[in-house]
């Protein structure tokens, strides 16, 4: 009777004791499993923020805005450097000339106005005149609103071909305008954040 007293004390001595050790075992699981949560969850919310180990913040912190300040109020001979969202030059404006005819053909609106410039590329892609003086027109003194550029053959050709990276080209700009004693010629007026702004502006007595 003793024996089996004391067997069944010892039986139940490794109950509670294999008890107690599985309560203690789910107890450190179901910890392990919350602080896993909540580092997961607080590196959702730091990629989320864009405060992770940095690959999202440095896209953000590594764009590059247009660093070319503007430049306004150059004269005949002076160099410009152009810069926007797509490329990267700079702009000689080398002469100007005056003329009420384009070859054989009377201005519409008081005189032509022929611009001789110099473009070199500083891009690593290549670039055309037509795509340097995009957004290019020709202001009088008294008109703001500005006019367009245009070619005639014969007289003033289309400035279509590629300038490689590193390269300078030379051509022209043709403008039908109103008469004026100020002429401004600007660059990426309205373009604000997209390129520097850039105006050259001269006289007809200036003019060759």
């Amino acid at each position: 009777m003793k024996y089996l007293c004391f067997s069944i004390v010892l039986l139940l001595g490794f109950f509670l004791t294999a008890c107690n050790e599985g309560e203690q075992q789910n107890i450190t699981e179901n910890d392990d499993v919350s602080e896993g949560t909540s580092e997961s969850e607080i590196g959702s919310d730091d990629q989320e923020n864009g405060s992770d180990d940095g690959t999202t913040g440095e896209t953000k912190n590594g764009e590059e805005g247009i660093s070319a300040e503007d430049q306004l109020g150059l004269k005949i001979g002076d160099t410009a450097k152009v810069e926007n969202n797509f490329t990267e030059f700079e702009v000689t404006l080398d002469a100007v000339e005056v003329t009420e005819k384009a070859g054989e053909t009377p201005s519409e609106q008081g005189n032509y106005v022929i611009l001789d410039l110099t473009v070199k590329n500083l891009s690593n892609e290549p670039l055309t005149g037509v795509d340097a003086f995009s957004s290019t027109s020709l202001e009088t003194k008294e008109n703001s609103s500005g006019f367009t550029w245009f070619y005639i053959d014969g007289v003033v050709e289309a400035w279509n071909s590629e300038i490689a990276p590193g390269e300078a080209q030379s051509g022209s700009l043709l403008f039908d305008v109103a008469k004026s004693e100020e002429y401004i010629m600007t660059m990426a007026k309205h373009l604000e954040g997209l390129s520097n702004y850039v105006t050259f502006t001269f006289s007809p007595e200036e003019s060759k």
